[in-house]
């Protein structure tokens, strides 16, 4: 039989979006985890967390190194899978609206053909593993992309791909798929500052979770095929069933501008969900 494991990424816990005492999510996870025994919840914590998760889930803290995808790693490293179990990885800071998407998704992965699922679409990339990365660009070095991969998986990474990409906030999978391209990648670094052109100092959180995004896009898309990804939404970061949000925040200045994505819908769980986004397509 089939369990589902779900792992929240926990940093911002009850306090995101300018807001304290942002419980709903949580629990409503307390909730599936106690009335479904299918269903078991760990929280892969990159600080310490609130008494509500310690006293209503299995939890462990992880160096606060590799963002997201680094403590899903980590924990995928503490918990036990069987191949056929579903795999749902999520950012703590996440609106959800209808949590059907848990069926949806099973539905959809449950005969291999599609083997992960992202929520909103997210932007591909061309990657050349022996160019040097972005993130070099910041950290001052030379490093190639292939650079920032683990040792042990550095040979997956021999040739140019056209990534399609799921961002970490939101994705689901089954364990045999997360085995087959041996876990996800992360920059395995602390994180550090960047100074911009015009002097400004900030912390490299976009360079740092952009180069493990599309290190895993790229295994995503050599291993899987292109053919085997879908999306719950055209849209960035939103869809009918969550909100992703970004750094904490519901709401992006840049909300306003970003238009659905124009993709086949053969991509799409339930095609457009909006007549809106229907004109996006050619």
């Amino acid at each position: 039989m089939s369990n589902i494991k779900i792992i929240i990424c926990g940093w911002w816990f009850d306090e995101f979006d300018n807001k304290k005492g942002q419980t709903q999510f949580i629990e409503e996870l307390k909730y599936l985890n106690e009335n479904n025994k299918d269903i078991s919840v760990f929280w892969a914590c990159h600080k310490d967390p609130i008494p509500l998760i310690k006293d209503n889930f299995k939890w462990k803290l992880y160096e606060n190194v590799g963002l997201e995808w680094g403590v899903y790693n980590k924990a995928f490293n503490d918990l036990e899978f069987d191949d056929n179990d579903y795999v749902f990885c999520i950012q703590d800071d996440m609106v959800i609206k209808d949590w059907g998407f848990i069926e949806v998704c099973q539905k959809h992965l449950s005969n291999d053909t599609v083997k992960i699922i992202g929520n909103g679409f997210n932007y591909p990339y061309d990657m050349s593993p022996k160019e040097e990365a972005r993130l070099s660009y910041w950290l001052k070095t030379k490093d190639r992309w292939v650079d920032y991969v683990r040792p042990e998986n550095q040979h997956m990474f021999d040739e140019k791909v056209s990534c399609l990409s799921i961002r970490g906030s939101f994705l689901a999978t089954k364990w045999k798929h997360i085995k087959l391209i041996n876990g996800f990648e992360y920059v395995n670094k602390s994180l550090s500052n960047g100074i911009k052109e015009d002097g400004t100092e900030f912390v490299l959180i976009d360079p740092f979770g952009n180069t493990s995004l599309y290190l895993n896009a790229y295994k995503f898309t050599k291993y899987f095929g292109q053919n085997a990804f879908k999306w719950l939404s055209n849209t960035y970061r939103k869809s009918k069933w969550m909100v992703e949000c970004g750094r904490g925040n519901v709401d992006l200045p840049q909300d306003s501008e970003t238009k659905p994505f124009n993709i086949p819908q053969q991509f799409l769980i339930d095609g457009y969900e909006y007549e809106e986004d229907k004109r996006t397509e050619a």
